[in-house]
C-alpha cells in the first residue's frame, strides 16, 4: 500500500460563539460539517476528510491533487471570520482507521501444510495477517 502524504485545505468559518462551519472549499470533493469550537471544527475537518478519502479509495476514484496556488488564493480572499487550515494524513492512517473490520476468508492448502500447522500449533490466521502486514509495511 502506498503511504504518501495527503494534504488538503479545509475552511473553518466562525458563524457565532460556539458555532463553526467546516467545508472543503473546492469543487472536487463535497465535505461539510459543524462544530461548537475551533478545536472540534479542526477534528471534524480531519475525520470528515479521511472518511471521504476512504470512500473514494473504496470506489477506486482518483484523489484531488493538492494545488498550493489555489490555497494561496483562498487565503488571500478569506473573510475575517474564516480560517484556512491544512490537514495532513496518509492512506495507511485512513485504512487503519476505517478498514479495521475483521472479515472471514476461506483458503485451500495442501494436506501436508495442514499437518505442519497442527504439529507446530501455528495460528494460520495470525500468520497470514503478519505476512500481509509485512508486505503492506505496517
Amino acid at each position: 500500500m502506498e503511504n504518501r502524504s495527503l494534504i488538503y485545505a479545509m475552511r473553518v468559518t466562525k458563524l457565532a460563539d460556539n458555532d463553526f462551519y467546516v467545508d472543503y472549499p473546492f469543487d472536487d470533493m463535497s465535505i461539510q460539517g459543524s462544530a461548537e469550537s475551533l478545536e472540534e471544527a479542526i477534528e471534524i475537518a480531519k475525520s470528515s476528510l479521511e472518511f471521504t478519502l476512504f470512500d473514494m479509495y473504496e470506489e477506486n476514484e482518483e484523489f484531488p491533487v493538492f494545488d498550493e496556488s489555489k490555497v494561496s488564493e483562498l487565503e488571500k480572499t478569506k473573510e475575517s471570520n474564516q480560517h484556512i487550515t491544512l490537514i495532513g494524513t496518509s492512506m495507511r492512517s485512513i485504512i487503519e482507521t476505517f478498514g479495521e473490520k475483521k472479515i472471514v476468508k476461506s483458503i485451500t492448502i495442501p494436506q501436508y501444510q495442514e499437518f505442519w500447522l497442527k504439529k507446530t500449533k501455528l495460528n494460520l490466521s495470525q500468520f497470514v495477517q503478519d505476512k500481509l502486514n509485512d508486505e503492506i509495511g505496517k
